[in-house]
């Protein structure tokens, strides 16, 4: 089967709930509603790493994003994000697209729309002009309530 050369990037807890917080996952591995959406798009995955959990380890508290918002995490974010950069950068240089990105709606870090991770990647990206075309992004739901699909902003 020919490859569909469409990239996904994916916030690491939707393909792995073992990172999240105690008491926030929403399944017990990967997000498998999500995985079969993308799987039905024929996207492949990039899947991010976990800031938060690169930054204070399995056992950290729950944090806000006025918490995370430091010089410190934002420089943490950027270290952790180059290695994506240049996966992307190779994708698109071998004529790949980068249909857009899959963040969980309520996280500090991996939130479309507000995350300190996602901002960071966002600047990156257009640092690079690298287009980030599409964001969805997860509800803060259980897995059992999510059904209707992902919702894009």
């Amino acid at each position: 089967m020919q490859r569909s050369k469409k990239i996904l990037l994916v916030s690491h807890c939707i393909l792995n709930q073992n990172t999240v917080i105690d008491d926030e996952a929403r399944a017990a591995g990967a997000v498998l509603s999500a995985v079969d959406w993308a799987m039905r798009e024929g996207y492949g995955f990039l899947q991010l790493p976990c800031p938060e959990f690169t930054f204070l380890g399995l056992n950290r508290p729950s944090m806000t994003y006025e918490e995370y918002n430091t010089p410190e995490y934002r420089k943490h974010c950027r270290v952790i994000l180059r290695p994506v950069l240049q996966q992307a950068e190779e994708y698109l240089k071998n004529g790949y697209e980068i249909v857009g990105l899959l963040g969980i709606q309520s996280s500090p870090s991996c939130d479309p729309t507000r995350g300190i991770f996602i901002e960071e990647l966002k600047d990156m990206f257009l640092e690079k002009d690298i287009e980030m075309k599409t964001l969805w992004f997860l509800p803060n739901t259980s897995e059992p309530e999510f059904k209707a699909g992902l919702h894009h902003l």
